[in-house]
């Protein structure tokens, strides 16, 4: 039987495909025992040779928050947890993990449980020292990184045209987004880390994901996806240490310059 409670939406596309089979193949071997469905959205699918671990798969070829409210509906659960095509589990995840933080949302009434710390969190929810909240119109308040969402939020919050950077980087910091749910907060367990690696960025391999696949023996396509440089990893971690510093500010700027770049 699978939980009627929660679903696992992954976000993908059809030139991403080559990601499906290692994404796969992590899941089975770190989550075998999962209970709950797990829905693929993407822009197009064809039947592959492969044998994946999506339950069900929905084609829809629109932005991600249509994309997104879709899956939402379809898995009729009233809680889901949003994931990229890259979010690679790299440890052994248990489900009393999961139903633990999923009865904190439900007790909390919360729009989201984020699973793990990142950004810092702005203090202790209700002096809990193992739950952390977030303030509404602060710098990723509103964050893409693996956790639990309250499904109504979801839907009555994401407007149609974001995108999944519209979501984190601007409507993160507009505090009227989601004025609707005051009394749900946005929290984050301080006592557990979902065990999971972000494997690829700006196409190509990071360099924890690439050894997490040879670790497992998983052969990657380097020419398909290279693996980044040293350089390009520092940078990575250069801003997110600048970020960690003071996430607003780093956000506003980043908006600002990509507005100034939709202008030109």
């Amino acid at each position: 039987m699978k939980s009627q409670d929660l679903s696992i939406i992954i976000y993908s596309c059809w030139r991403n495909r080559d990601m499906w089979d290692i994404f796969s193949t992590l899941f089975r071997k770190y989550w075998s025992d999962c209970p709950y469905p797990i829905l693929l959205v993407t822009d197009e699918y064809q039947q592959m040779d492969k044998q994946y671990v999506f339950t069900q798969v929905i084609q829809k070829n629109d932005t991600w928050a249509k994309m997104i409210k879709e899956a939402i509906q379809q898995a009729k659960t009233p809680y889901v947890s949003l994931w990229m095509d890259d979010y690679l589990l790299c440890d052994a995840v248990q489900n009393s993990d999961i139903e633990k933080q999923l009865k904190r949302a439900v007790k909390a009434n919360a729009a989201n449980i984020r699973l793990i710390e990142s950004p810092k969190c702005y203090g202790h929810w209700k002096n809990q020292r193992n739950i952390g909240y977030y303030k509404r119109g602060e710098a990723y308040s509103l964050n893409t990184q693996v956790g639990i969402w309250n499904s109504d939020y979801l839907l009555r919050t994401l407007k149609d045209e974001w995108s999944a950077w519209d979501f984190e980087r601007i409507a993160s910091l507009d505090k009227t987004v989601d004025k609707t749910a005051e009394n749900q907060p946005i929290l984050v367990a301080l006592d557990y880390i979902f065990p999971y690696e972000e494997g690829v960025r700006k196409g190509k391999w990071m360099q924890q994901g690439a050894k997490l696949c040879k670790r497992n023996g998983i052969a990657i396509d380097t020419k398909v996806r290279p693996i980044m440089t040293n350089m390009e990893m520092a940078k990575i971690f250069f801003q997110g240490a600048v970020l960690d510093w003071n996430a607003n500010l780093v956000l506003k700027v980043q908006n600002m310059l990509a507005h100034g770049k939709r202008v030109k």
